[in-house]
């Protein structure tokens, strides 16, 4: 006889966007499981160490993340996890500020505030498929320790980050581009023993090799920016040494699949979080491609390791500490929803009245040809996020919490970053809580009453 486990919410994948779902369904007043196939919280923001938040503010300033996420950094700030500021102003120019985070203390953290909100936890849980009441998500099988078992909810968040219960409940999705090919995938790593100030001191001499200000709502130019420069945390997330990756490939020394390189720091001091691997043409939906990426990224770390040995000021006695234990994966399934966010809406900064919060940070796509395209929001501004593109089509009791909201490629290079995600994970907690409570599907549920709770809750929608 199958175990079967009965919840109000049940929250699938404890990524960012899944614990932010939880927390928010709990404090709702649902009866609340989160469950995720790693030993904590955090997916790619611990797990991948990625190693910052994008972002909490429009171009010209304005915090447009705030609720549950801000809990997140504040957290991180009293335990030593994250700079005192918090977020940082970012002379990358892509976002106003960059919020670099200690993935352990993130781990805590996390933990910490969902066990607070009363949030069941079922970790080292993988899920094997949903439980159908004809269109109706019932629910989702698994597979632990414990053997395989049932949890049936009166209410389902697919936060797998791959939208795959939504997926395999019959929801329509989109995969890539045209031709079903998906964005570069990444294997995040840490180096330890980095002086951080002579890297500074190169960058302001060698501004042309650096992305600075690139939105021209930034309207300085690079050496402008640079003399401004006064510490390295006034350039926390750093792109660029063009030049070098340029001339290391053309010596075999570094991987042709990326045009530059990228690492942010961190609140350890000496220790930057790396993203310079790049493995292209696989998906993150089949198994023997991430197989590939895990494999080709790990020997790739080294080979950067040794790039910024030879070529990076300040990182000739650098050593690897770590790598990710979760592959750094931008794009996969998008659902067809009930809404749909484009390119022209997030360009254009559009607004409207079922929006449940707002994005802002560059439409940023790592084509399958390794090339990166960014798109700007005009005047410095935010785009809003429909509460309908967490809604998939012909499915019901169920939404869709992260980078696998309905959208096109570019508006999702932007709404997939993490204090984007983490909004819409707090809108779709709130919104299945009271789902539970007025016992109606979420395309019944109305939007400003949706509006109305976050904004009660500290979110900016």
């Amino acid at each position: 006889m199958t175990d079967v486990r009965n919840v109000d919410v049940l929250v699938a994948g404890a990524g960012m966007a899944g614990v932010n779902a939880a927390i928010a369904a709990a404090r709702g007043g649902a009866d609340t499981l989160l469950t995720d196939r790693l030993p904590f919280l955090g997916g790619n923001a611990t797990a991948g160490l990625l190693g910052n938040f994008l972002t909490f503010h429009n171009m010209k300033g304005e915090q447009i993340c705030n609720g549950i996420p801000q809990e997140f950094v504040d957290g991180c700030i009293e335990l030593g996890g994250a700079f005192p500021e918090g977020h940082l102003h970012n002379a990358y120019g892509n976002s106003y500020t960059v919020t670099p985070i200690n993935a352990e203390v993130l781990k805590l953290v996390t933990q910490k505030i969902a066990l607070e909100a009363g949030v069941k936890l079922l970790l080292n849980t993988y899920m094997i498929s949903p439980i159908m009441d004809g269109a109706r998500v019932a629910g989702i099988r698994i597979a632990n320790k414990s053997g395989e078992s049932e949890i049936r909810a009166k209410f389902v968040i697919d936060a797998s980050g791959d939208a795959d219960i939504a997926a395999r409940a019959g929801a329509p999705f989109e995969l890539g581009d045209e031709e079903g090919k998906t964005m570069s995938i990444s294997l995040f790593s840490r180096m330890g023993n980095v002086d951080l100030d002579r890297h500074l001191r190169y960058v302001k001499e060698n501004p042309d090799n650096f992305m600075m200000g690139e939105d021209p709502y930034v309207g300085k130019t690079k050496a402008e920016i640079a003399a401004g420069l006064e510490t390295y945390k006034d350039f926390p997330l750093v792109t660029g040494y063009y030049e070098a990756v340029k001339l290391a490939q053309s010596r075999g020394e570094f991987h042709p699949n990326r045009q530059r390189v990228v690492f942010s720091i961190s609140p350890i001091p000496g220790v930057v979080t790396i993203n310079s691997t790049s493995m292209l043409g696989l998906s993150a939906v089949d198994a023997e491609d991430m197989t590939k990426a895990a494999i080709e990224g790990r020997e790739q770390i080294f080979k950067v390791r040794d790039f910024f040995r030879k070529y990076a000021p300040g990182f000739e006695e650098c050593y690897v500490i770590d790598s990710a234990s979760a592959i750094g994966v931008r794009e996969s399934r998008r659902i067809v929803g009930e809404d749909r966010l484009t390119t022209q809406m997030a360009v254009d900064a559009v607004k409207g009245s079922n929006d449940i919060g707002q994005g802002a940070y560059c439409l940023d796509v790592h084509q399958p040809s390794g090339v990166i395209e960014h798109k700007h929001i005009r005047d410095g501004e935010s785009y809003g996020i429909p509460f309908g593109i967490m809604i998939p089509q012909k499915i019901e009791n169920c939404l869709v919490a992260g980078r696998a909201v309905s959208s096109d490629r570019f508006a999702n290079g932007s709404v997939r970053n993490q204090a984007h995600i983490m909004t819409i994970g707090q809108a779709a907690g709130t919104a299945a809580a009271m789902c539970v409570e007025r016992r109606v599907d979420a395309r019944e549920l109305p939007v400003e009453l949706l509006r109305e709770r976050l904004a009660k809750d500290g979110a900016v929608v």
